[in-house]
């Protein structure tokens, strides 16, 4: 009895185990083709698929479905049962849908070979696998479901994998080589980790997601990001590897999210760029060879601690924001170590802000420390720190600085009464800059080797007193719309522009020396009631020109050796230059579009082309100058009105003048005209009146050289 109900429970258990069925096209299976074994299944039996190509199917059922070598599904594989696993087969979908369609949860896609015209993989259902796969369509693999994970698997298209409205997503250790790689559409909760990615576009994407985490991942190429995080937050980037993109991770307007331990270098524009982004943390970075090691850009309240930047061209930039925490920064062998500045905003008092930083002595500028005080009173800044940054501070002073590779290595905002003297900046953007400073001095120190070596931006009554710019690549010493600014005893040699002055009103530049420089030793443009007084523009383009700047006064200067002018004006009012010395230039002094001049007591001397050269211009007076030795012509007018000429010396020049408007040569027969080389007349003045080649005549010239005096 007992044998008999072993018998009937072995027939029982017999009769429920799963079994297994064969698709063969050939014949000698349980199927010709993958629908009619399913139809022939229950749950939990396997389908083994022999070599051959069939049509797609869908899978209502829990199975088991493995493909032999040479096993290719020709249209969509959709399975719409929970538990199901797929492998080792050849899928190549239709051209307007889906290879394989994932419905259900619990399914395990592995070791297949998947491609399409459209998506090769979706995955509407929760909780489903992709393992050990080869995928290549436009848009590799689409999931909107929950919890579904893409692992070690080779993935390239224009898009590998997006998720969509999702949580708790995994793609790990996968071979990507897509425009875009990895997509999160409002997600959350999703890991991204351990993959390789290459491709032209952005390798990782975040949009409107949070609480995700992107770690160990290596991305290369020619990208535009490594990382792209977009109005997101609480994401986490860890560990990851990134180079040869535009921007290796890039934020923006994401918040709240964490920067750590990552590897940006070869990044075109930035190592990391945070854009219109708030209070993130960025920790344990290194970045290497980028164009900006990390970039904030709009980007109030974030911290930055123990990153380390080096070879790039700036270390760390923050532009056109306020209230970040720097700590224990490591910045080495940058171009520009560190830059902080307006970006592209206005430079006007409102934006004070965008310079207040907390950043303290532990972050270090090749092994120096940063020295940024904000809203400081009555302290003396050590001599040995990397950076100095001064912001709406009172009578700080500073003494013996050496400064290199800084994008400002003097900072000074909205500062009043500080002073700098005997430091040296060197191979900087900006050697020495002001922002809305007041009566600040900067005085024996040298700025060389800088794009610019001292700048007033908007300052009031300050002075540059003997100092010395060398080899800029810009302006040696430049003011804007600044005033009461002085400038006296500098120098500036091989510059492309020596002083330069704009949007400026009565400031004073005296004394001063511009040499070598490559276009306008002494320049100012739409500058008002500025002096010039005993400086010397030497072997420059142009000696000293003036553009736009009414009512400026141009005394006792030495404009010599030039290329072009010695004191070029042009389009303005009033000026009046006495005293000066023009001498061995192409032209000595150039008048263009000018009223009102008045010159007298310079000498023009021996210029290759002329002494003074005058044209449309009205209204001017021109007296008691010594206009000699120039080699085509003393004085040319041309196109000139209402201007008066009288009691100058005109001597051994090629053509001593000519005019074809109509202008004075004379004061009238009580005052005389001027004196003519060749023109012998007698009395002081004659009578015999000296024809101008042109239109104009002198009534009354001199026999003898200042024979009016």
């Amino acid at each position: 009895m007992k044998a008999l109900h072993v018998l009937v429970l072995l027939l029982f258990f017999s009769s429920c185990q799963a079994k297994t069925l064969t698709v063969d096209a050939k014949g000698s299976g349980d199927a010709l083709d993958l629908e009619g074994a399913i139809s022939l299944a229950t749950d939990g039996d396997s389908i083994l698929i022999m070599p051959g190509n069939y049509s797609g199917a869908k899978v209502d059922r829990s199975l088991n479905i493995t493909g032999r070598p040479g096993a290719n599904l020709m249209g969509s594989l959709t399975v719409a049962a929970p538990g199901c696993r797929i492998s080792d087969i050849d899928i190549i979908g239709p051209e307007e849908d889906s290879s394989i369609s994932l419905i259900s949860s619990g399914i395990s896609v592995n070791g297949c070979n998947v491609s399409s015209l459209a998506n090769a993989v979706s995955i509407w259902g929760d909780d489903n696998r992709v393992e050990n796969c080869t995928i290549a369509s436009p848009r590799a693999v689409e999931i909107k479901g929950a919890k579904n994970a893409v692992l070690a698997s080779s993935i390239s298209g224009e898009t590998a994998v997006v998720f969509n409205r999702t949580w708790g997503g995994r793609v790990e250790g996968c071979r990507i080589s897509a425009q875009r790689g990895v997509v999160l559409e409002v997600c959350h909760d999703s890991v991204v980790a351990n993959n390789t990615c290459s491709g032209s576009g952005m390798a990782i994407v975040l949009f409107a997601s949070h609480d995700n985490f992107i770690s160990g991942n290596r991305l290369s190429g020619q990208m535009l990001s490594g990382i792209d995080d977009f109005h997101s937050r609480g994401n986490s980037h860890s560990n990851n590897i990134i180079s040869g993109a535009q921007v290796g991770i890039s934020l923006r307007g994401s918040e709240k999210c964490n920067i750590t331990g990552n590897l940006c270098r070869k990044n075109e524009r930035a190592g990391i760029f945070v854009e219109n982004g708030s209070e993130n943390s960025l920790r344990d970075n290194h970045l290497s060879e980028n164009g900006n090691g990390i970039l904030l850009q709009g980007s109030p309240r974030n911290v930055l601690v123990n990153n380390s930047a080096y070879e790039n061209r700036y270390g760390i930039s923050i532009r056109d924001c306020g209230g970040n925490r720097l700590r224990n920064s490591r910045l080495r062998a940058n171009l520009y170590n560190l830059r902080i500045d307006s970006g592209q905003s206005s430079t006007e008092s409102s934006n004070y802000d965008f310079f207040v930083q907390d950043i303290d002595t532990s972050n270090l500028v090749d092994n120096k420390s940063v020295c940024y005080l904000v809203g400081e009173v009555d302290i003396a800044v050590p001599s040995d720190c990397g950076f100095l940054g001064l912001v709406s501070c009172n009578n700080i002073s500073a003494a013996g600085l050496n400064i290199s590779n800084s994008s400002s290595g003097v900072l000074l905002v909205n500062s009043t009464g500080c002073r700098i003297r005997g430091s040296s900046i060197g191979s900087s953007e900006w050697g020495y800059l002001l922002l809305h400073c007041t009566s600040c001095i900067i005085s024996d120190s040298r700025a060389a080797d800088c794009v610019v070596g001292f700048s007033a931006e908007k300052a009031s009554s300050c002075r540059l007193e003997q100092d010395r710019s060398i080899n800029c690549s810009e302006e040696g010493f430049r003011a804007g719309g600044s005033q009461g600014l002085a400038m006296v005893d500098c120098q500036a040699r091989a510059c492309q522009w020596g002083i330069s002055l704009q949007d400026s009103r009565l400031c004073r530049i005296q004394n001063c020396s511009a040499a070598d420089i490559r276009t306008d030793g002494i320049l100012l443009r739409k500058s008002q009631e500025i002096s010039l007084l005993d400086n010397s523009a030497a072997f420059c383009q142009r000696g000293i020109s003036l553009a736009g700047s009414n009512s400026c006064s141009l005394m006792d200067n030495n404009a010599s050796e030039n290329e072009m002018d010695g004191i070029s004006l042009q389009q303005l009012t009033a000026a009046h230059l006495q005293g000066n010395l023009a001498r061995h230039n192409g032209q000595g002094i150039f008048a263009q579009s000018c009223r009102d001049l008045y010159l007298e007591k310079n000498l023009l001397e021996e210029n290759s082309r002329f002494g003074l050269r005058m044209s449309g211009c009205q209204g001017g007076k021109i007296t008691e100058n010594s206009i000699s030795g120039n080699s085509i012509s003393g004085a040319n007018l041309v196109d000139c009105k209402e201007n008066v000429l009288y009691h100058n010396l005109f001597q051994d020049n090629g053509q001593n003048a000519a005019d074809n408007g109509a202008n004075q040569w004379d004061g009238g027969e009580a005052v005389g005209g001027n004196y003519w080389s060749d023109h012998p007349v007698v009395g002081n003045p004659s009578q015999e009146a000296r024809q101008i080649a042109g239109k104009g005549i002198d009534r009354y010239p001199f026999a003898d050289p200042w024979g009016w005096r």
